[in-house]
């Protein structure tokens, strides 16, 4: 008597290694999933960890302590790992578009890939746009290199975007260039009226004097509308001399979503429900900045945000694929932020307290070299 075939594996493709994806990620080397065929497709084979990329800019760590092996983890799932940059969802052919490769099949299929850096394409020949995050490796090679020249005059810098995350890049920099004894001056632009939007103003006061005290000169409601070879361009007309651009603008959607027939924003983010599943479609789940909360539109763009989706994303495709109830996730209304500036210290904000100090600094240390060892620890396991 023949035996009867069994039942066709559910094709679940992850799109991106975000946060959020790295924890289903070893979730499956932990508790596998049944009958679940699994694929991962990103840019690179390893992920930089956002969170300390100012201070692999900096020095203060090497490269290794940053990266996170998203392919091995990937094979230690027991999933396949296309290395490829997602050009569209397709919902009616269940397929994803992919540049250089054939597209993919999926059943369920989630994405995890970050932001687009504003205005990006319209400056990346001559400034450096730290999307993805591996362009950190070629920000400090060029910053050391520069921070290394003799006999020449003043080193300029340009920083583009005073959210958090080009806060903390302005410090990096100018501890490099400060280290080597470089004649130097690091410029902070942000359009807005203020930097650190969405920050108390006491933050931001502190945030400020740090600045002021490093000398970095902050350009506040003055947008950059272009970066040339040695110099930015303001929408005012005025030039300001810069050997190096650091493209740190606030978020965008990524292009993946472009037409695929289903809700977005109104800034053309992915609209999710709760359980983190598209609103018209429930093979398909979006987490971190790549989407939008349509219960709440005005969760940040925040990295701290997909830490906390990972585990709900994780019950949402484990509820999706054996019919349990789905979860559902509410976004925290305060959460621990702490900067780090490059100086042994970390500007900290939690609730209504605001310290610059080290403990601070130590503080963020730990939590992040936590972050990191929880997918390399993983890959340690035995069968």
């Amino acid at each position: 008597m023949q035996d009867k075939a069994g039942p066709e594996p559910t094709r679940l493709v992850l799109v991106g290694a975000g946060h959020a994806h790295l924890e289903v990620l070893r979730r499956c080397i932990l508790n596998p999933l049944p009958h679940v065929e699994l694929t991962v497709v990103s840019l690179d084979d390893d992920q930089h960890y956002s969170g300390m990329l100012p201070g692999y800019v900096a020095g203060i760590y090497p490269q290794e302590a940053i990266r996170i092996e998203v392919a091995a983890l990937t094979r230690r799932a027991n999933g396949r790992f296309i290395r490829a940059e997602a050009l569209g969802l397709e919902p009616t052919r269940r397929t994803v578009r992919l540049a250089g490769a054939e597209p993919v099949a999926y059943d369920l299929v989630s994405f995890n890939l970050g932001s687009q850096a504003a205005g990006a394409e319209a400056v990346k020949r001559h400034a450096l746009v730290l999307k993805p995050f591996s362009q950190a490796l070629e920000l400090r090679r060029r910053i050391e290199a520069l921070a290394q020249e003799q006999n020449a005059g003043v080193c300029r810098i340009a920083v583009v975007g005073g959210g958090p995350a080009g806060f903390e890049m302005a410090c990096a920099l100018e501890a490099v260039l400060r280290r080597a004894n470089r004649i130097h001056q690091v410029s902070l632009f942000e359009a807005a009226a203020t930097m650190l939007g969405g920050y108390s103003a006491a933050f931001r006061r502190r945030a400020g004097r740090i600045l002021t005290r490093r000398n970095i000169a902050v350009y506040t409601g003055q947008r950059v509308r272009h970066v040339h070879a040695e110099a930015v361009e303001l929408d005012n007309g005025r030039s300001l001399p810069a050997r190096l651009t650091v493209w740190l603008s606030g978020p965008a959607p990524p292009a993946v979503f472009d037409n695929c027939g289903l809700s977005l924003d109104d800034r053309g983010f992915l609209l999710v429900t709760d359980s983190l599943r598209a609103l018209d479609d429930g093979r398909v789940f979006a987490v971190g900045d790549c989407a939008s909360l349509a219960a709440y539109p005005c969760t940040p763009k925040a990295g701290v945000y997909a830490v906390r989706q990972g585990p709900v994303l994780w019950d949402s495709l484990a509820a999706k694929l054996y019919g349990r109830s789905a979860p559902r996730y509410r976004p925290q209304a305060s959460f621990l932020s702490i900067l780090n500036t490059a100086d042994g210290r970390a500007l900290l904000r939690y609730k209504r307290l605001v310290s610059h100090s080290r403990p601070a600094w130590r503080l963020k240390d730990w939590i992040d070299r936590r972050f990191v060892a929880r997918y390399r620890d993983v890959l340690s396991l035995t069968t």
